[in-house]
């Protein structure tokens, strides 16, 4: 209750936020870090969305950097509440990144992009998915307070692919940006496995270390604890070797691969066996990875 009303401070007494931001921000933070109560974290993290709409880049300070690898933290949180909060903070922070912290905040983004493409077909659909109008009006500064506390926490809002795009930017990949606004710039229904192979495509052309970041991320979610992520990442492995070739993947460890697709064989999930036997016959029977 206490965090609640630090957060509602936005609507009932705005004008002391800015005055007393570094108290807010320090009890706010500091909240994350509670490890007995899932939901005084949850509190904070809506308090957090609250307050840090209200200030920019450099009022938050030192803080910044505490904050955002706090918020990382929860991306893959069992707690669908604290998940999503997680990815809205996130956005927050990618919209309030001018100057100061960019540096920063782009190599945040190179550990956690993966993770946001991977949530883009989270367990939760509500998490995954986007209302781009809804991310436009929260983006604009004259919405009256209720107005955006009201948008802010729609049920529907699809936070994680707000989130995605907003972050693909710090990248500094242009035409993977282009390519990236296609799919996440308008109203239509996203195609995570389209947006997946036009990124997988750019990557092997543009950028050969983030691409081996891409794979050596993904892999790491075939041990995810929900079957729908375990399908997504092994699937996402297969599209990334189907869109290079061998020559570009000095720093791929084929053996390991093919016994970690053989343990997803014998996953509890259907969906999950079937995913990786067929990228394990892709592979034996040189559909993907061409010379």
């Amino acid at each position: 209750m206490a965090v609640r009303g630090l957060g509602n401070l936005v609507y009932g007494a705005p004008e002391k936020v800015k005055k007393h931001k570094k108290f807010l921000l320090d009890i706010l933070i500091g909240a994350l870090h509670d490890i007995f109560s899932s939901e005084v974290i949850g509190e904070s993290m809506k308090a957090l969305a609250k307050v840090l709409k209200e200030l920019k880049e450099k009022d938050i300070g030192s803080s910044f950097k505490d904050l955002t690898q706090q918020i990382r933290t929860y991306f893959d949180d069992e707690d669908d509440a604290l998940r999503s909060m997680a990815f809205v903070l996130f956005g927050i922070l990618a919209r309030l990144t001018k100057r100061k912290w960019k540096t920063y905040f782009a190599n945040q983004v190179k550990k956690s992009w993966v993770t946001l493409l991977l949530h883009l077909q989270d367990p939760n659909p509500e998490i995954s998915m986007v209302r781009p109008t809804v991310t436009y009006l929260l983006s604009k500064r004259n919405l009256p307070p209720n107005a955006r506390g009201a948008l802010l926490f729609l049920p529907a809002v699809e936070e994680c692919r707000a989130t995605f795009h907003l972050c693909l930017p710090f990248l500094g990949l242009k035409r993977l940006q282009s390519a990236i606004n296609e799919h996440l710039g308008g109203t239509a229904e996203l195609k995570p496995e389209e947006l997946q192979v036009d990124i997988c495509r750019h990557l092997a052309k543009e950028n050969a270390e983030l691409l081996e970041k891409l794979y050596q991320t993904t892999i790491t979610y075939f041990y995810s604890s929900w079957e729908e992520i375990r399908a997504v990442a092994a699937n996402l492995a297969g599209i990334i070797l189907e869109h290079t070739d061998r020559q570009r993947m000095k720093w791929l460890d084929l053996e390991y691969l093919l016994m970690s697709l053989q343990v997803l064989q014998k996953d509890p999930s259907p969906t999950v066996q079937l995913v990786a036997t067929e990228i394990i016959s892709d592979i034996c029977s040189g559909r993907v990875i061409g010379e």
